[in-house]
């Protein structure tokens, strides 16, 4: 009962916020809600490493709500619930620059709806049931973009939420495909990869089908290049906060039901030995190599810094779907890695963007120049994440990056070895630069003699530090979370 436990608090909750007026009421039970649904997602972690499972279904097929918890599905979560407090924490002294405090407590119910539907994706295991998550998700996502009230947002916002209509068209007519192939009244993933193994000679055209539209919706809703032209405008117009939850954790919850597609209810070896289906994962890493290349020359091109995070976020989901691509056991894991060192990195990018807009007023980039002295602790957040975000040794990047490495070699693409370190030496030129300016040059000079401090209070970094430290305590201690993640594998 624990899934349902963490969904429902969250739910419960974002139905209570609707009618909480008062911001600093509205704020405590919210934080009370994510503290409870963190410490669940630790408690189900703690159940699945024991047993291996949590599975439950209830009612009849195939309308019946049914969920398949494993080992992955407990990281994912604990991501979800763990990085969303620290975000919502890090809120409570940001949303009042950019939003009306009667909008307050309905975007932290926008947000509690929004993190219940993305562990229902990972948690539940029927199609019927997750395509539902993923709609609620979608319109908890665009929610938390417009709800700003600006002319851009409610433009960034729309555009996300037709693009990510148009992506649910595609997944629908994929599920369709799949449900009427296997002729049963289920919509079970794993009973329709049980079908699949069993019955793939034959139906090898459905399948092919079914993966197209699947790949093409599920694309669209991760922003994958070329359909990731959402992504941009939703991510650099929103509020910090919301931008951080978009990248760090919205992106996740379609790659992880995706993956499970590939290996669950399709199955690895099929993906390997068909030759239509193993030219869908070579375009899908391609796509992923092309994302890397596009979304970090891109970032090189912008002057908001909030805009040039978003298209490094186009790049590092590159990354993952490259990792998918391979079709390998390490491919996959260093995957499943990076969405952990990515939500890490880029909760903490974006939330320290958002500190200096907040305090400076300017977002662009050239008037950053200086703030390593004016804003010492928030610039040197800023600094852990660009270098992880780079791959310097001793940060999550690295580690990210040195396990993309291993499963280039493992799958024989070692032309990718020029793309990954490329891909590197292009993050090092749009985030180096912003970091030496901070602290070298004219205008660093001036504020240090003038003593200019206009840093935000150490109370209201706290949780954007703690993310910060993340990025290096989970670099130290790789060893464990990568076996753990290659256990899980086996296990999908």
């Amino acid at each position: 009962m624990l899934p349902i436990l963490i969904i429902s608090i969250l739910l419960i909750s974002a139905v209570c916020l609707c009618f909480i007026k008062n911001v600093a009421h509205a704020k405590i039970f919210a934080m009370a809600t994510y503290g409870a649904a963190l410490a669940l997602a630790v408690v189900m972690a703690a159940t699945i490493v024991s047993d291996g499972y949590i599975s439950l279904i209830i009612g009849s097929a195939p309308w019946n709500i049914e969920i398949l918890a494993g080992p992955v599905d407990a990281i994912i979560v604990l991501i979800f619930t763990g990085i969303s407090f620290f975000i919502m924490w890090a809120s409570l002294s940001m949303l009042g620059h950019d939003l009306e405090p009667k909008r307050i407590p309905y975007y932290y119910a926008l947000m509690s709806a929004l993190i219940a539907a993305l562990c229902g994706v990972v948690m539940f295991n029927s199609f019927f049931n997750i395509f539902i998550w993923i709609e609620i998700g979608s319109f908890a996502a665009a929610g938390i973009v417009i709800i700003k009230n600006k002319p851009e947002t409610l433009k960034a916002g729309l555009k996300y939420l037709s693009l990510s209509i148009m992506g649910s068209g595609f997944m629908l007519m994929g599920i369709v495909t799949l449900f009427f192939m296997a002729g049963t009244t289920t919509f079970s993933m794993t009973d329709l990869g049980v079908y699949i193994a069993n019955n793939f000679a034959g139906n090898e055209s459905s399948v092919h089908i079914a993966l197209v539209f699947l790949t093409i919706g599920l694309a669209l809703k991760a922003a994958l290049f070329p359909l990731h032209i959402w992504l941009p405008d939703a991510h650099g117009s929103a509020v910090s906060p919301s931008s951080a939850v978009l990248s760090a954790l919205v992106l996740k919850a379609p790659i992880i039901f995706y993956i499970k597609i590939l290996h669950r209810v399709i199955g690895i070896e099929n993906m390997l030995n068909d030759p239509f289906l193993s030219t869908m994962l070579m375009v899908v890493m391609i796509a992923g190599v092309s994302a890397m290349m596009f979304g970090s020359m891109m970032a090189l091109l912008q002057k908001d810094i909030k805009r040039m995070i978003a298209y490094s976020s186009v790049a590092q989901i590159g990354y993952i779907f490259m990792g998918i691509g391979m079709g390998t056991t390490l491919g996959l894991l260093a995957a499943i890695f990076h969405i952990l060192a990515h939500a890490v990195a880029k909760s903490t990018l974006f939330l320290v963007a958002g500190s200096t807009i907040e305090q400076t007023g300017e977002k662009y980039i050239s008037k950053m120049a200086g703030l390593g002295k004016k804003m010492p602790i928030t610039m040197a957040l800023f600094t852990l994440g660009a270098l992880s975000m780079i791959g310097i040794p001793l940060f999550i990047g690295f580690n990210s990056k040195w396990f993309f490495g291993m499963a280039i070699v493992d799958s024989q693409h070692i032309w990718l070895m020029i793309v990954l370190a490329l891909s590197a030496m292009l993050n090092g030129l749009y985030y180096l630069p912003i970091v030496v300016r901070a602290y070298l040059g004219k205008e660093a000079k001036e504020a240090a003699a003038a003593k200019i401090n206009i840093e935000r209070p150490v109370k209201n970094l706290m949780p954007i530090m703690i993310l910060a430290g993340l990025i290096i305590i989970i670099a130290l201690a790789s060893s464990p979370i990568y076996n753990y993640i290659d256990y899980a594998i086996g296990r999908i």
